[in-house]
């Protein structure tokens, strides 16, 4: 793709330089002519999609570190790519346009990859800048800009400001964008009961918890995965594994009852309270390490089928050993795939034992998907007799009249992290691959 570039004839002399447009052919050119005329270069990147206050103070703090500015710009397609295919809402040159208006910005620069990286082999800045909570040498840019003699500076986020959010808020979205919207949130807790830790523990060499991410990346899902934790070891393991491009951490109070309402806060806490009926919001606990990215895609895809449901599952056949044991969850169906009802029990009852019968039994698989409005609400529900007999929080939902839609899936891997055996069943399934 050509970008529009202007370099003007007297770069080397002018110490002033316009405001400029620039590509990856081009952006050499002008970052010498700065060096020679004895200006510190700094250089911030991101996806500039809907230009907020945040966005402004960030850049205004960057150029305040040194004398040019630089902007790395996502192209088109690297947007997509990393906010998915609703965005981005402003095009290229509607988003450089806006940028180059500012009186912070000496200049922008095109990138097509989803990192500066291939950029800053070029631009060499004195100073890299990157704004929110990213730990310096876990940047995938860091060796380069080290390696040129460089530095990283990580400057914080104005509250309330993320694009994500402003979009979360919006009213004036297109019924496409409204089918598209999500995210995907994943509950990590420390104190299990059964397993103190178990997100931390070790898997193949990695903490469970970052299987489960590793999954969730390979979805359809628009990132970053939002991991809701209430844990400083859980988070710091996150953000020294991932850049934020990727998945963030999202801090929840410690006395979070279920994992629901971890969830809950954990959207709240990132996306705000507003509209949140435009907003898709898949569920997958933090001690899933096998989850199928494929089903999570036919889940998102169900729901988006479907924008007047409210919550939508997993199920997959059941073992015909697994019909009475209680910790695997039965589900029933009805013809257009709504949940009957849930139970550890060994739901439906077959009368008549000579019975010939083509009735399929499904287990249910804990993966949810919620429309953002009802999982606030959802969370703030107390628990109903069915729930507190069975112990299972999705019958909630059926108690309050809200449907569930059921996807139906296969070639499930049985092994959620509940306990340290669960931990051994594991890798002894990674070795047998």
């Amino acid at each position: 793709m050509n970008y529009e570039n202007v370099i003007p004839a007297n770069a080397g002399q002018n110490a002033q330089m316009p405001n400029t447009l620039f590509n990856q052919n081009t952006i050499a050119q002008f970052c010498s002519a700065q060096r020679a005329a004895g200006k510190k270069i700094i250089f911030t990147n991101g996806c500039f999609d809907l230009l907020h206050a945040g966005h402004v103070d960030l850049l205004e703090r960057a150029k305040a570190l040194g004398d040019v500015l630089i902007v790395g710009l996502n192209s088109d397609e690297s947007v997509r790519r990393l906010k998915g295919v609703s965005r981005p809402i402003n095009n290229l040159q509607a988003r450089a346009k806006v940028l180059l208006a500012l009186q912070a910005v000496d200049a922008v620069v095109v990138f097509e990859e989803d990192t500066p990286v291939e950029i800053l082999e070029m631009v060499h800045p004195d100073i890299h800048v990157k704004g929110g909570d990213y730990q310096a040498d876990n940047l995938p840019e860091t060796e380069t800009v080290r390696r040129h003699g460089g530095e990283i500076v990580i400057l914080s986020l104005v509250e309330g400001f993320s694009s994500t959010g402003l979009l979360a808020k919006s009213t004036f979205k297109t019924a496409n964008e409204r089918m598209t919207s999500n995210a995907l949130v994943i509950p990590a807790r420390y104190g299990s009961t059964r397993f103190p830790g178990k997100p931390l523990a070790i898997l193949n060499g990695e903490a469970v918890i970052v299987h489960t991410v590793r999954a969730g990346l390979k979805t359809q899902i628009q990132r970053p995965i939002l991991v809701a934790t209430d844990n400083e070891e859980i988070a710091s393991v996150i953000k020294s594994t991932f850049n934020a491009v990727d998945a963030i951490v999202v801090m929840t109070d410690s006395d979070c009852k279920t994992g629901t309402e971890r969830v809950a806060q954990a959207v709240q806490r990132h996306f705000g309270d507003t509209n949140l009926d435009e907003l898709l919001v898949l569920n997958v606990q933090g001690d899933e390490p096998f989850i199928n990215s494929d089903h999570l895609d036919a889940l998102l895809a169900a729901m988006q089928a479907e924008p007047d449901c409210l919550m939508g599952t997993l199920a997959a056949p059941l073992n015909a050993e697994a019909v009475n044991d209680p910790n695997s969850v039965k589900v029933v169906t009805s013809l257009k795939d709504k949940a009957l009802y849930f139970s550890r029990y060994g739901i439906p009852f077959q009368r008549e034992e000579t019975a010939k019968s083509t009735f399929e039994r499904l287990r249910h698989v804990g993966v949810y998907a919620y429309r953002g409005d009802w999982l606030l609400q959802m969370a703030t529900l107390p628990p109903k007799p069915l729930e507190e007999m069975e112990m299972l929080e999705q019958l909630r939902a059926l108690e309050n009249g809200v449907a569930i839609h059921v996807v139906r899936v296969d070639e499930v891997v049985p092994i959620a992290i509940d306990t340290p055996h669960d931990l051994e069943r594991a890798q002894e399934y990674l070795n047998e691959q």
